[in-house]
């Protein structure tokens, strides 16, 4: 039992800071329904594992992938901004996330089953998944400590880093790629419907109490942190699911730092 606990600590924590990271830099770059849509691809994918007898990893990477190839090009094609194809990507996501489940199997469709797709839970990972978790971070800070300079100009001020011959589409596309990788694994920590929770409410909280957007990410990466831990705390005092409390413990931190004084 205590082996599991400290797995869920542990494992969280890194999800935590994951999404704490990113949560800032989508939200401060507007990319937040590309965010929804990549969450929805993930969870489609999660939902096609219950047909196929694929790892449900492999199958919502994959659909992460072929959503941040396709969001460019969709976009170019149609002549429409990104955050409007995000939208409609969402909705056929959501509809073959619902038609995937509707022909599973009786006996995969069960309410534990639909529960770790839908709500997730961070007892639930093991030590190969800590190492997965870990090695992902590793990647985005060494992501983050190589392209930081230009990154932030972009964070500052997008056409104006254009303006400075800055490939700023490069640098969006790959940080909406890191980002839904990070959700394919978030979501089985807390679940589908509840990861938008741990990537934004921290990011909301951290933007009310730091201006500077070094500040920002390491507050925002702390409120994550906080937000598993409490929340595993909620669940195992009071015997309920921890992906809903990890959700319900960074909304209430959220919502205490709107509160204070910057």
């Amino acid at each position: 039992m205590y082996e599991i606990i400290i797995q869920a600590i542990i494992g969280g924590t890194i999800a935590g800071i994951l999404c704490g990271v990113l949560g800032i830099l989508m939200t401060r770059l507007k990319l937040n329904t590309i965010v929804f849509s990549s969450a929805h691809s993930a969870l489609a994918g999660a939902a096609l594992s219950l047909i196929l007898p694929l790892d449900q990893i492999i199958l919502s990477t994959g659909f992460v992938l072929f959503t941040a190839l396709i969001l460019g090009p969709l976009s170019d094609a149609l002549l429409l901004p990104l955050d409007q194809i995000s939208m409609v990507l969402l909705s056929i996501y959501t509809a073959l996330a619902l038609i995937f489940i509707y022909l599973a199997p009786g006996a995969v469709t069960s309410p534990e089953v639909l529960a770790k797709v839908f709500w997730g839970s961070v007892f639930a990972i093991n030590i190969q998944y800590v190492i997965l978790l870990f090695g992902l971070l590793v990647i985005l800070l060494l992501y983050l400590s190589f392209s930081w300079t230009k990154l932030k100009a972009i964070l500052y001020d997008r056409r104006l880093a254009e303006a400075e011959g800055i490939s700023t589409k490069s640098y969006i596309y790959s940080l909406i790629l890191l980002t839904g990788i990070t959700i394919v694994f978030v979501l089985k920590i807390v679940g589908g419907l509840l990861v938008y929770a741990i990537l934004f409410n921290p990011a909301t909280a951290a933007s009310k109490l730091a201006h500077n957007i070094e500040k920002r990410i390491v507050l925002s990466a702390l409120f994550g942190v906080l937000s598993v831990l409490l929340g595993v705390l909620l669940s195992l005092c009071f015997n309920l699911p921890v992906g809903a409390c990890i959700a319900l413990a960074s909304a209430i931190i959220m919502l205490i730092a709107r509160t204070l004084p910057r």
